[in-house]
């Protein structure tokens, strides 16, 4: 009777798996799943229509993580990348992925800061420079929102 729980179990909610270069950050199966695109926020569940989208900066939340309470939330920060959702799965290839627990305010306030006290010259310079003010802004949003 356990084994056909498990089972169960396994069949409810999403596989979510984040990855980047250099390991697989995460691989679970959650309720919901919310992901920072590049346009805006956008929540997946089980049975969700496929896409494949460019991720933003921001937070990633994973709602009612297996073995976690249902309400439970775990955040994560990326910084941009891809995401392929498939009807029971979502993907997630980033080069950063930062779990919530493992940020700081102070480290989060400090980089944004540090951003900001740099000179950016030429066209590529300030496009750089605001995107990377951008991911240093969503950082500290994520970082407030983990305490």
């Amino acid at each position: 009777m356990a084994e056909s729980k498990s089972t169960a179990d396994e069949e409810k909610g999403v596989r979510c798996v984040i990855v980047t270069p250099e390991t697989t950050i995460l691989d679970t199966r959650a309720r919901f799943v919310t992901l920072p695109l590049f346009d805006g926020q956008r929540g997946v569940a089980r049975g969700h229509a496929p896409f494949i989208g460019r991720l933003g900066a921001g937070e990633i939340r994973i709602v009612g993580e297996q073995g976690a309470a249902a309400d439970a939330v775990r955040r994560f920060f990326a910084d941009g990348g891809f995401v392929e959702v498939g009807h029971d799965a979502v993907t997630i290839i980033t080069q950063r992925a930062i779990p919530g627990e493992k940020l700081s305010d102070a480290a989060a306030r400090a980089e944004l800061d540090k951003l900001r006290g740099t000179t950016a010259t030429g066209d590529e310079a300030i496009a750089a420079k605001l995107k990377a003010l951008e991911a240093a802004r969503a950082l500290v949003r994520t970082a407030e929102r983990g305490r």
